[in-house]
């Protein structure tokens, strides 16, 4: 796997987003109705473009995946019983279907919790639908807690935490 993680550029969204739409076809054949037109859109990668915490996959050129990594809580993140004051929140997530199962995603995961010890934080917040048995493994198995349950306009979504070691 000779994939690299680079900081996005605009060139990148229009990848992404075709890789939106295999995810929503996806999760739709897997009874997962979680993204859609609405969410995300091409604004909200090129707002993270902007301020520059978005991260693709780059694998020979191809972009296979990508995610959002800021500061940035939304609406019903207060309500959860967080670990740690001292955080970053992934937002986004998302590796091509035709790539899954080849450790992409754990590798963009590793690679956010370097970022976040980079600089100085020590835990990892993220939210993840509840109609989502696939990714909630996933994340279970990389150390990730719930630490509380928020309501978007999908439904249900579980808050996860993991707290990192800082050497």
């Amino acid at each position: 796997m000779n994939a690299v993680i680079r900081q996005a550029t605009n060139e990148d969204v229009s990848a992404l987003m075709a890789i939106k739409e295999n995810v929503i076809t996806h999760l739709l054949e897997l009874g997962i109705d979680q993204w859609d037109e609405i969410y995300p859109a091409a604004s909200d990668f090129l707002q993270d473009v902007y301020e520059q915490t978005l991260y693709v996959l780059d694998n020979a050129g191809r972009i296979v995946g990508g995610f959002c990594l800021n500061e940035v809580e939304l609406e019903g993140y207060e309500t959860a019983s967080w670990h740690s004051e001292s955080f970053l929140v992934i937002h986004r997530l998302l590796i091509d279907p035709d790539f899954q199962g080849a450790g992409y995603g754990w590798q963009l995961m590793q690679f956010a919790e370097q970022q976040t010890i980079s600089q100085d934080k020590n835990s990892i917040r993220l939210d993840c639908f509840s109609e989502n048995p696939t990714a909630i493994s996933f994340y279970q198995k990389l150390g990730y807690r719930i630490s509380g349950v928020a309501t978007f306009r999908k439904g249900r979504f579980l808050l996860m935490e993991k707290l990192l070691h800082i050497q």
